[in-house]
């Protein structure tokens, strides 16, 4: 079990445009369906994509166990992933080193990640109907990949049932003509961001940063294929610092140093008081500011307790009550 989860604000939407909203029972009404079914799982390509049908079938993210409360909807996703490296156990007095082993022809190795919904929408902001949301920080197991496994069981759903999710078209003018339209339920994670960065600085440092080139001027000689993308960066290590604007002169002077290479973005690496490191988004390298740089909110969990595993089949109480209690805590939506 993890030490940490990422606060998230998760939004029901639908595609295309239509003139409905999507509450949160209609993925509650999905998931609890597919479980039912024994077929709330997804496979997964080798790029840790969603596959369109099987390909794998130990490479996969599924529901192991769901629970229905009055105020929150909680999950267990568990991944399956072959790629994953083996866990061994060492014991320094005799340094003997036992690898762990499958068992069992299909066996690989695993990795569960909580996810905990509250039932109760945020009533105001640019976050209305929105609902916060905790997430389990799981290596092989993303929010991004937990994202797109709703939405692919969202997608399963409406066409085993497309008179479910029928609508009046978005028009863009009364002129347009009125349509009904079948439409796709859908859901977005959406990062609790922290302070700015300024505000971060207070209780953490800048420990690195990284500069990225994406899409280049190059496209190769003309009887040669064409060069859609070439991806180049420069990691930097530095010693941890406050101060922007050192950190600012070191990327500039890095960005002379290889004047050949167009770096169109960076990613700061921060590291806050308990010494973990987080990233910032992609920022635009010539339009950086320091309220534009935040990053998804994380929250360490400190009685986890020794010997948790990485893998499990059931929803862990101390995992449940630390999730609940982040969302309860309105400093953590500040």
């Amino acid at each position: 079990m993890s030490q940490y989860l990422h606060l998230m604000k998760l939004a029901m939407g639908r595609h295309p445009a239509v003139s409905t909203d999507v509450h949160l029972e209609v993925l509650i009404k999905v998931c609890k369906y597919y479980v039912e079914k024994d077929d709330a799982i997804s496979y997964i390509t080798t790029g840790g994509k969603l596959a369109e049908g099987k390909i794998d079938e130990t490479n996969a993210v599924y529901i192991s166990e769901l629970s229905d409360e009055k105020d929150f909807f909680s999950l267990l996703l568990v991944r399956g992933d072959p790629g994953r490296t083996l866990p061994s156990f060492v014991n320094p007095k005799t340094r003997i080193v036992k690898p762990v082993s499958p068992q069992d022809v299909g066996d690989v190795p695993g990795a569960s990640s909580h996810v905990i919904i509250s039932k109760a929408s945020i009533a105001s902001g640019t976050d209305q109907g929105r609902h916060r949301m905790a997430i389990e920080r799981t290596t092989g197991l993303s929010k991004t990949l937990a994202r797109d496994f709703l939405t692919n069981l969202l997608a399963r759903y409406a066409d085993e049932f497309p008179s479910e999710f029928v609508a009046e078209k978005r028009r863009r003018s009364a002129r347009e003509k009125q349509e009904s339209i079948a439409y796709r339920p859908t859901v977005r994670f959406n990062p609790q961001q922290n302070a700015s960065l300024k505000n971060d600085l207070e209780s953490g440092k800048i420990g690195g940063f990284k500069l990225v080139r994406g899409i280049p001027n190059f496209k190769g000689e003309a009887s040669a294929p064409q060069v859609q993308r070439v991806n180049v960066s420069l990691t930097a290590q530095i010693a941890p610092t406050e101060d922007f604007s050192k950190v600012r002169a070191a990327i500039d002077s890095m960005r002379g140093l290889l004047s050949s290479v167009e770096f169109e973005g960076l990613n700061l690496e921060l590291i806050d008081e308990g010494g973990n490191h987080h990233n910032t988004r992609m920022l635009q390298i010539d339009q950086v500011e320091e309220s534009d740089m935040r990053y998804c909110k994380t929250i360490h969990i400190a009685d986890v307790g020794h010997g948790a595993v990485e893998c499990y089949s059931e929803l862990q109480k101390p995992f449940l009550k630390a999730a609940k209690a982040a969302i309860q805590n309105s400093k953590n939506w500040t």
